[in-house]
């Protein structure tokens, strides 16, 4: 009887043990994760601004509560816009850069911000990408905050928030990036950049006396504001994405939590520019130019692939989103195949004098060579695949890479088992 009760009492003993195993494991993990997590450190800062439409002009404040995990910041300024720094800590202001060491608790720089960016003078005088009036402003983040190498201990990352002071009777401020609910103040974002441990609230933002319409199309919410005394057509914009964005999720499977586009009439410059979260566009473009193209598609596809050619090949990108703006409109029934065969046509004509694709910026004569050859490349992977692969396939493939080479595009050629196009050219007779 005390034999069987001793080996009742090792069995016992034993099955405690297996069964401890995995808890044991489980436990182990959890510690190793506890330490990963434990190298990754956050500091507080807080991105303050206030804007002047008297002097045309901003205050920024940069505040850290706790820097002591900060060595040093390198800003690359523009002295040109960029004037008056002053801080506590360490400050060193250069010709092109101002190093900032800060203190190690309750660190803060200012110095004042040029808004207005004149782009370019034409006859009727000049055109800006900034610009703020009495009533409301125009301007891309990276103006206000010029980027900066860091240093700091390892683990280290920001965790930033933007606070906009604006001026009396002016109702709102608008931005790519999220708002920060629970922030004292109302016009707050917080600006979160995965991929970098200092976080810079890049992209546009709009802020005055505006008119702004939201929708959610897919998983993106997005948002078309203008001042209200322009006449920039935010029901048109809605109207039209609304209308191609399932061709925008057909070419791309993740899109933007938020995309914003704002708007504005002179004196702002005639075109459209992009950022990752968010696009400018001039009130007088039109939604389809008379030759089948569309500024705000084209625009749409660098915000959300954020594709960017390597070195001497921006026509890559440019190409890519000028033969998705005829495409996601053809896609979506907005063109017949007679007129996109009129379009890509004249596209062939304004470009035959082109006799290479590669440059460190895509004219736009060469954007047309390129729309050709993306063309080209969508048709051969057509034939190849007999239907079931287009060029979407190929996009997704580089989508992470983000930055496009001549050789990304041969490698991807290899792999689909087709000869890639040219990129040098005869001109034509």
């Amino acid at each position: 009887m005390a034999l069987f009760s001793i080996r009742v009492t090792r069995v016992y003993i034993f099955i405690l043990l297996v069964l401890a195993l995995p808890a044991c494991a489980d436990g182990a993990s959890n510690t190793s994760k506890a330490s990963n997590n434990s190298d990754e450190r956050y500091y507080d800062l807080t991105y303050h601004v206030v804007l002047h439409p008297e002097t045309s002009s901003a205050k920024v404040r940069i505040e850290i509560a706790n820097a002591r995990d900060l060595v040093w910041l390198d800003f690359n300024i523009d002295k040109k816009y960029h004037t008056n720094f002053t801080g506590n800590g360490e400050l060193t202001v250069a010709e092109g850069n101002v190093k900032w060491v800060p203190p190690a608790k309750d660190a803060m720089l200012t110095y004042d911000v040029a808004i207005n960016r004149a782009r370019k003078k034409e006859s009727g005088g000049k055109q800006y990408d900034a610009y703020i009036s009495p009533q409301w402003a125009i301007f891309r983040g990276d103006d206000l905050i010029p980027s900066a190498r860091v240093r700091a201990k390892k683990g280290a990352k920001s965790k930033s928030v933007l606070v906009f002071d604006l001026p009396e009777n002016w109702s709102s401020v608008n931005s790519g990036w999220p708002k920060a609910l629970d922030h004292s103040e109302s016009d707050a974002y917080i600006i979160d950049n995965p991929s970098r441990r200092f976080d810079r609230p890049i992209g546009w933002f709009i802020a005055g006396d505006l008119g702004t319409r939201r929708v959610k199309l897919g998983e993106t919410y997005l948002s078309v504001s203008a001042p209200k005394e322009s006449e920039f057509r935010r029901m048109d914009i809605l109207t039209m994405l609304t209308f191609v964005w399932p061709q925008v999720t057909n070419t791309f499977e993740v899109t933007p939590a938020k995309i914003l586009i704002v708007g504005a009439g002179k004196p702002m410059w005639r075109g459209g520019l992009s950022s990752p979260n968010s696009l400018y566009l001039h009130e007088d473009r039109p939604l389809v130019s008379e030759n089948g193209t569309s500024t705000i598609l084209h625009e749409i596809f660098h915000v959300v692939s954020g594709i960017s050619g390597d070195k001497n090949n921006d026509w890559v990108a440019e190409g890519l989103a000028e033969f998705y703006a005829i495409e996601w409109l053809y896609r979506a029934g907005g063109l017949t195949d007679t007129r996109r065969n009129i379009v890509l046509a004249d596209l062939e004509k304004w470009s035959k004098n082109v006799t290479t694709l590669l440059g460190k910026n895509s004219t736009g004569e060469v954007t047309a060579k390129a729309v050709l050859y993306f063309e080209e490349l969508n048709n051969r992977l057509l034939k190849k695949s007999k239907g079931s692969v287009n060029l979407d396939a190929f996009v997704a493939e580089v989508f992470d890479n983000k930055k496009i080479t001549v050789e990304t595009i041969n490698t991807l050629c290899t792999n689909y088992e087709i000869e890639c196009p040219a990129v040098t050219f005869k001109v034509k007779d």
